[in-house]
């Protein structure tokens, strides 16, 4: 079965650690905490309301200053991206980042694993990117280049995650077909039956 890799909101909304927390119990493997330009403080106090117990599932994408030396948290890895791209000094953690060619898939292949985006249309970025044809993504599977150390992120949802099930994509990355257009509290219910939907598609393709 392919990876279910949660990507938040890159804003925070009222009840998301809670939501969060819920997801977790619910059996959500791998979370990434995605908050640009966010502050310290601010992205510390929604951790601070998830339990530490999930906090081995957690990736983060900004304030790499949490997994320095001497922090109380021991999260699963960091995410590099153009915001945030050096690696703090004796991190021993996964190390990701976002692929948006194949080439770049290929030159960074010594990152414990890599997003490749956007795969469809972005559900949330309207307009961003043509995604890529299905026949390329296929032939680079069969090559090897696409394996289960890439992530197939941009577009995923209950429609298309069938149409990669003979592309050796090691999981998918959900961002708008979780988080639906307007997350809130009064949605946890919603989340969390679509958070179930898509790990049940990808667990019949």
């Amino acid at each position: 079965m392919k990876k279910l890799i949660v990507i938040t909101t890159p804003y925070f909304f009222r009840g998301e650690g809670e939501i969060l927390s819920n997801l977790f119990r619910e059996g959500m493997g791998c979370l990434h905490l995605r908050k640009p330009d966010c502050s310290r403080s601010a992205l510390e106090k929604l951790i601070l309301e998830i339990p530490s117990q999930y906090y081995s599932r957690i990736v983060l994408h900004d304030q790499f200053g949490l997994v320095a030396n001497g922090n109380p948290y021991h999260f699963k890895g960091i995410h590099l991206n153009r915001r945030n791209n050096t690696i703090p000094n004796g991190f021993s953690g996964s190390i990701s980042c976002s692929c948006h060619s194949l080439q770049e898939i290929s030159e960074n292949a010594k990152f414990d694993y890599r997003f490749l985006s956007p795969i469809f249309q972005s559900i949330s970025k309207q307009g961003y990117g043509n995604g890529f044809p299905l026949d390329i993504l296929w032939q680079a599977s069969k090559t090897g280049l696409i394996n289960e150390k890439v992530i197939a992120l941009g577009g995923i949802d209950i429609s298309t995650i069938p149409q990669l099930k003979d592309i050796a994509f090691g999981g998918v990355a959900v961002l708008g077909a979780l988080w639906g257009q307007s997350p809130s509290e009064k949605e946890v219910n919603n989340i969390i039956k679509r958070f179930k939907s898509l790990e049940l598609c990808l667990a019949i393709h």
